[in-house]
Order: C-alpha cells, then sequence, then structure tokens
C-alpha cells in the first residue's frame, strides 16, 4: 500500500422504499381479513396558498406565508435561456460564484462579516442568489440582498482567484471516470453546438475577462426576467413593502446588444448568447462511444439520448413512473435487481428521466469491473426492451406509486417546496392546479399507460453507448452493440479522440523501465544507503486537513498514521511477516491477501524489489499522461494486479492504477506522482493526487532520511 491508499470510503446512502399505500377506513361494516383491502382514491392536497405580485419594474414577486418559525427565505431567481458560451465556456459559472464577492458600497469581506453577524446564509448561483435569516434581522440582510443582486461590482482580485480556483477543478475532473462520463455523455447527447452539450475547460476558462462577466450580469439580470421569492413569517404586506423598498427602482444595467438578421442576438464582448434550443437528433442508429483510461480495472457505463419531453406534458409524470420502475433510484429497480442481485456485476445501476422545458434526456448505467462490461451493457438494452414489450406487474407498479406519493408527502414538510412550486409553474408553464393535483393523477397512471410511456421515450435502437475504461481490455468486446459495428473514440472532454498509445521501442523491457526509474531517483547505490525513512503528507478533504505520516526502517518495517488533529483514524504496521491495523472499528490483524500487500510497503523501494516479491512485470506499450509519454507496465501479482506509468523522458513514476475492495463493492484507485524533490541523494514525490471516489491532493510536509526512526513503531505484538 502506498501513501494515501488508506483513504475513506465514499458510501453510498441506503435507498430504502418509504411510504405505504393508502388504507380506507370502514365505519360500521364488517372487515373481511382474509382479504387485503382496496386503497381509496389519492386526494387532492391542499398546499395552502401563495400570492402573486408585480413591481412597476416588471420583477415579479411571490409570497408564501409559513410562521411555524421566525425565518423568512430570499430567493432571487432570473428567468435566463440556454445560452451558447463557445470559446468562453465558464462566464456564466464564473459570475455566479463571483456575484457576492463586492459590491459598489460594500467589500466581499465586508458582506461575508455582515452575513456572518445577522447568523444568515446567503448563496449565489449563475442565475441568482438564496438566503435565509430571523425574522429580526429580514430587513438588515435585505440590504444586503439588493445590493448584491443590482450593483455587484467583480473585483479583479476577486476574478482571478475564482478563475484559478475553477481551472484548479476542472484539471481534477480527468482524473475521476463518473465525472468523464458526465461530461462526455453531455457532450454526445446534446452536441457541441447546443448549451446542454458545452463542456468548460482549462482553455475556455483561460479565455474569459472580468468584462465577460460583467457584461452578462449587466445583460441577463434584469427586472423584467426576474423572479422574487419570500417562504417564511412575514405577510404579504410586509413582504409587498420591503419588495418595494428594495427592488421597485431598479432598471438593471445597459449592456450593448443587437439581434442579428437570424434571430440571435449579440452581446457586447460576449457575441451570439441566445440562441432558440434546437431539439438533438434522438433517431441516430445506435453507437459505442469510448473514453480509453489505461489500467482502469473498472468501466463506467452510459446509456444516453435526448429526449423531447417538457414539465407540462401530459404523460411527463406516467414517463416519470416507467423510470422509476425501471432504475429511478428505488432498490427494487429493475436495472438493480437484474446487475447488482441477479448478476452481481455491480453496487449500483440506475437510470434517469430529466424532464426539461426545451430538452431532456433519458440515461442509464452503472460501474463494473472490466470482465463483465459488455455483459453488463447487454442487461441495460435488455431492461430497456423489457419495459416496452410487456406491461409491468401490478407489484412493481403498486410500490412505485406509493414510493413516488411518500416523496411527494415528505417534500412538502420543507416551506421552501411551496415556494418552488409556485416559482415552478410560472417558469414551466403549469396548469395552476399541478402539484395539488399530483397524487390524484399518480393515482391514475396504469401498466398499460407505463408501457405506453417506455415505448416513446425508451430508444435502445437509438441510444448512445458511452464507456469510460482500459480500451485494451474492454473496447474489442463492445462493437457488436453499435449499429455501425464500430467503436467510436473520445477524449475526457468529449472532442474526438486520435489514437496516442504506441508500441514500446523494440528491444525495451519492463526491467529496463524499473531500472531507468531506479536511476532516476537517485541510483541502487544511492537508495541501498537509506536505513530508515519518514514521510509526512496533509491533504484538505471537505474542509479538514488529513495528515498521513509513514514510516519505514531496513529491512522491511513499516508503520502508517492517518488522522485529522489529534485523532487517528487509521494506522497499520508490519514487520517482520507480521502486521495489523487498526481503525475505528478496532484492530484486526493482517491476513492472507492484505499482508501480502503489506510486506511491498515494508521496502523503502518497492520497485528495487519487485523479482524478489514474485511480481510478474509486462510492458505494454507507450501512452500519454498528463500530455507526457510514459510507459505502461502491468505488474501482476498472486492475488491480482496494478499498472504503473513510468514517464518516458525523465524515467520518473507518474501515475499507478488499481483496484481495492471496499463496502460499496470493487474500488479502482489512481494515484498521480509528481514533484520530485531531492532529500539526501534520493528524489522523492512532493506532490500525490489520488482519486478513490473522491480527489484528494497530498503534500509532502517533511520527507526525513537516515535522521533515526523510534523502533517501537514498528512492533505488532
Amino acid at each position: 500500500m502506498r501513501p494515501c491508499q488508506t483513504m475513506a470510503r465514499t458510501f453510498l446512502p441506503a435507498l430504502t422504499l418509504a411510504g405505504a399505500l393508502l388504507i380506507p377506513a370502514f365505519m360500521n361494516a364488517q372487515v373481511d381479513r382474509t382479504k387485503a383491502p382496496q386503497p381509496g382514491p389519492a386526494p387532492k392536497v391542499n398546499l395552502g396558498a401563495h400570492t402573486t405580485f408585480t413591481l412597476a419594474n416588471g420583477m415579479r414577486v411571490i409570497v408564501v406565508e409559513n410562521h411555524k418559525l421566525p425565518t423568512v427565505g430570499i430567493q432571487v431567481k432570473f428567468d435566463i435561456e440556454p445560452i451558447v458560451q463557445g470559446d468562453l465556456a465558464g462566464y456564466q459559472d464564473l459570475m455566479g460564484e463571483l456575484l457576492a464577492s463586492g459590491t459598489q458600497r460594500r467589500t466581499k469581506q465586508k458582506i461575508d462579516e455582515q452575513v456572518d453577524a445577522l447568523g444568515a446564509s446567503l448563496n449565489t448561483y449563475n442565475d441568482g442568489l438564496y438566503a435565509s435569516v430571523l425574522k429580526k434581522n429580514f430587513g438588515a440582510l435585505m440590504e444586503v440582498v439588493q445590493e448584491v443582486v443590482t450593483v455587484a461590482s467583480f473585483p479583479d482580485d476577486e476574478f482571478e482567484k475564482a478563475r484559478t480556483r475553477m481551472i484548479s477543478s476542472v484539471s481534477t475532473r480527468v482524473d475521476d471516470p463518473d465525472q468523464i462520463a458526465d461530461v462526455v455523455s453531455r457532450r454526445l447527447t446534446y452536441g457541441k453546438a447546443h448549451p446542454y452539450g458545452e463542456v468548460v475547460t482549462e482553455k475556455t476558462l483561460g479565455n474569459v475577462k472580468r468584462m465577460h462577466v460583467i457584461n452578462y450580469y449587466k445583460r441577463f439580470f434584469r427586472p423584467q426576467q426576474g423572479y422574487l421569492v419570500f417562504v417564511g413569517d412575514l405577510t404579504e404586506g410586509e413582504a409587498r413593502t420591503v419588495a418595494e423598498k428594495y427592488f421597485s427602482n431598479w432598471k438593471g444595467g445597459e449592456v450593448t446588444s443587437t439581434i442579428g438578421p437570424d434571430g440571435v442576438e449579440m452581446v457586447e464582448a460576449l457575441g451570439p448568447v441566445r440562441k432558440a434550443p434546437f431539439t438533438p437528433a434522438a433517431n441516430k442508429p445506435r453507437t459505442v462511444c469510448f473514453v480509453d483510461r489505461p489500467g482502469s480495472a473498472q468501466s463506467v457505463i452510459k446509456v444516453c439520448y435526448p429526449v423531447e419531453l417538457k414539465p407540462n406534458s401530459p404523460d411527463a409524470q406516467t414517463a416519470q413512473v416507467m423510470n422509476t420502475i425501471l432504475g429511478g433510484g428505488v432498490f427494487n429497480a429493475r436495472l438493480m435487481q437484474n446487475l447488482r442481485e441477479d448478476k452481481a456485476y455491480t453496487y449500483g445501476a440506475y437510470s434517469s428521466l430529466d424532464v426539461d422545458r426545451y430538452i431532456g434526456s433519458w440515461s442509464g448505467g452503472c460501474s463494473v469491473r472490466n470482465e463483465v462490461t459488455d455483459s453488463a451493457v447487454a442487461q441495460v438494452l435488455f431492461e430497456m426492451n423489457r419495459m416496452m414489450e410487456a406491461p409491468v406487474t401490478d407489484e412493481e407498479l403498486a410500490l412505485t406509486k406509493s414510493y413516488m406519493a411518500g416523496s411527494f408527502g415528505r417534500s412538502l414538510e420543507d416551506p421552501s417546496t411551496l415556494a418552488r412550486f409556485a416559482l415552478n409553474t410560472y417558469l414551466n408553464d403549469l396548469k395552476p392546479d399541478h402539484y395539488s393535483t399530483y397524487l390524484q393523477r399518480l393515482d391514475t397512471v396504469s401498466a398499460d399507460g407505463v408501457q405506453a410511456a417506455a415505448t416513446r421515450y425508451l430508444h435502445p435502437d437509438n441510444a448512445m453507448i458511452l464507456v469510460v475504461g482500459d480500451k485494451e481490455q474492454v473496447a474489442n468486446k463492445l462493437a457488436g452493440y453499435s449499429l455501425e459495428n464500430a467503436v467510436l473514440y473520445f477524449d475526457v472532454n468529449g472532442d474526438p479522440f486520435r489514437e496516442s498509445a504506441e508500441p514500446a521501442p523494440a528491444g525495451m523491457t519492463a526491467t529496463q523501465v524499473i531500472d531507468a526509474y531506479i536511476q532516476a531517483i537517485g541510483g541502487r547505490s544511492a537508495i541501498d544507503k537509506v536505513k530508515d525513512l519518514k514521510r509526512a503528507y496533509a491533504a484538505k478533504v471537505q474542509g479538514m486537513e488529513i495528515n498521513l505520516t509513514e514510516y519505514n526502517a531496513a529491512p522491511d518495517n513499516y508503520s502508517m498514521e492517518m488522522g485529522a488533529g489529534p485523532m487517528v483514524m487509521q494506522k497499520m504496521v508490519y514487520a517482520g511477516g507480521k502486521g495489523y491495523k487498526q481503525g475505528m472499528e478496532g484492530r484486526t490483524e493482517l491476513v492472507d491477501i492484505e499482508l501480502a500487500d503489506a510486506r511491498e510497503n515494508g521496502f523503502m523501494f518497492p520497485e528495487a524489489h519487485y523479482t524478489e516479491l514474485d511480481y510478474e512485470l509486462t510492458l505494454i506499450g507507450v501512452v500519454t499522461i498528463n500530455e507526457r509519454k510514459a510507459y505502461r507496465i502491468m505488474v501482476r501479482k498472486e492475488n491480482g494486479m496494478f499498472t504503473e506509468y513510468y514517464d518516458v523522458e525523465s524515467g520518473l513514476k507518474v501515475r499507478r492504477t488499481q483496484t481495492e475492495s471496499s463496502p460499496e463493492g470493487t474500488l479502482e484507485v489512481t494515484t498521480d506522482y509528481s514533484d520530485y524533490k531531492e532529500v539526501g541523494d534520493v528524489k522523492f514525490p512532493h506532490t500525490i493526487k489520488q482519486n478513490a471516489g473522491m480527489n484528494f491532493t497530498f503534500t509532502a510536509l517533511e520527507v526525513l532520511v537516515n535522521k533515526g526512526v523510534d523502533k517501537s513503531l514498528f512492533r505488532t505484538e
């Protein structure tokens, strides 16, 4: 186990069916207890009233009264049509992040201090903001909200900080197969020219200037496009007074804008920003699309295509029932039962049906080990066809209706739900009673209706099958699922990919690559002189600092501790063929596979001992890692395998990929090594990035060679 391989796992939440079938109460009647009573008719839901009015400048105000708690929620939402950002992709999100970074009257620090002093919260987005506060501080918070919405200043220094943060976030995306699948599936579903298919990259963010953010804000944050929503402990009269005071005189910003002959609006600096969203072709023959991740032990599968299904469509609710039965989040869904419970291919298999007023989509899939990737694709297609070919069972329909009714009922416990319903009613042109009659419409959904929805919205023969995984192990088994009998390759941004893998140079062997690595870090003479070693690393994980410290002492002693502050979350010790691990659950001895893996840790430079460890090395070829050529070596051991990558030019190790077992199934771990620095006469990586369900970046705090290590650290008794 190399540094950072002992990270805490990411656990998926347990999914349970919620709610029960409605059972009527019988009065003055004899009950036959040999028969289950029939559910009664679903009621019309009394959601409570909301009021709405419009300010003189065109801004619409929605008020939802709820006096149970002395709090008020404030939402400002602007109705902005999808925008094609082109080579400037990212300026929308940058504007959202920067909206509260300063105004014409307050700095970011002053805004943050005021929000904190009021005990309030304030979150901004590319189409508005949401804030909440105690009723007694409502007026003071409204002053801040008004400034943020109407006179945001987007300071130069804050712009550069935000852009740097976003570029850093985008750069880590390429190491996460799930994020890759999400990005590429959007690009394939909607197309590069569609707003929903655009991909924010380091390059496009580099093109964004402060003026682009400002001009977007001035053009689209305008009162006639805005909604001001109040939820909580205030009356309509109070809401009207406050809305008039803070927003009635707001006119919005000014920016040069013209409409071209094609009807496309041209905004200064931004170019063509508004374009009527078109419907991507949903009738293309089924294709197989692949993103290569050399060395990946798992494949992420996504079957996807566009769907024209608007929220106000008559069969939208029936379609959602259909998708919930197929794979919409309940444990009894067909994809889950087939791929997890029956085949044991994956921990979870899901599908989603995105209902959108412009253009939606359907997608389904899972993450599976390489050996069953093609079989998993076959089962996803099988379940899609099965939904179309025969009605669902009465039990499936009843359970799904119960689950959806329960979810709907629980959502009503949150007062903000009513505000969201009111806002959606206007934005999506819904009937006034759309939500109050939800349970009644749900009750009328039939098995025949579900089958009809499946026939209309499931298109297995027109889908794009996207797989993110190891091309050499998986891709050749997938061509048969394409109706064109071909596999199309894409990069991590969804652009067509040209093969970059190369065969290894003639005569080059894996042993020679390892020897070059040993020489690159200092040579065998230098590493043989290392008798003890201490390495201390730190990483930020969700705002918490995690510390990892490793100790080695010749010939084969190893100790590791990982924790946060004084709390030790994980510990492992190996010495002389024995070892143990200790975590929150207590201490357990290392045996079998764990003990064999720990033996590798006992060596300070395990690469120099691969022969002694009985590892079988195979040089696969040359691939591109982080825009540099690297040798790819497959390493087989008695209990499994892993893949390592060594920079062709420098000889240094740059990546290791392997799979580990976890409570949620197999977990793919990718570890990148960089920032090599010489300590004594040997080079060590000082930055270690790892993706193990989550992204971590560990930075070396201390690397000590031959400074003496306390031998008590290696006690195994």
